[in-house]
């Protein structure tokens, strides 16, 4: 369910969107009970990547979920928000402003209009990106 296509997530108390490259999923669950899942198929679980990626990287809120190379999880709001958006920097082409918001346009050129600033999404990416040059080093070949 969850893989490289994935543009981002969409969440509120009962229900995740997902918007992929080529198609929308609607999911009668959650989206941390989406991702716990996921995580499941590889033997962790949401709150260990969590902690670890905490551990590691001294991130403390906004924690990116990094699930495999080509998919890095980045929560735009807090948990507690009614409605959760996760972007896989992966797939993000740009990202513009526009007034206060962001403009983020992903590889197949949907849009994502946020109400964050450029600069903030910018930092999420390079500390998503710093995960994954982490995660590159212990790669098995």
């Amino acid at each position: 369910m969850l893989d490289v296509e994935v543009l981002y997530l969409i969440g509120n108390s009962n229900s995740t969107n997902i918007v992929k490259i080529h198609n929308n999923i609607i999911l009668e669950k959650t989206i941390y009970n989406l991702i716990n899942e996921e995580c499941l198929k590889t033997l962790t679980t949401f709150d260990g990547r969590n902690e670890a990626t905490k551990q590691i990287f001294q991130i403390y809120k906004l924690i990116p979920l990094y699930l495999n190379e080509g998919l890095i999880l980045q929560p735009l709001y807090s948990s507690k928000n009614y409605e959760q958006i996760y972007i896989n920097i992966c797939n993000i082409k740009k990202i513009n402003k526009v007034n206060d918001h962001s403009v983020i346009t992903f590889i197949n050129d949907k849009t994502l209009l946020v109400d964050i600033k450029v600069e903030r999404i910018k930092r999420y990416m390079k500390r998503c990106l710093k995960i994954k040059d982490y995660q590159n080093k212990f790669k098995i070949i």
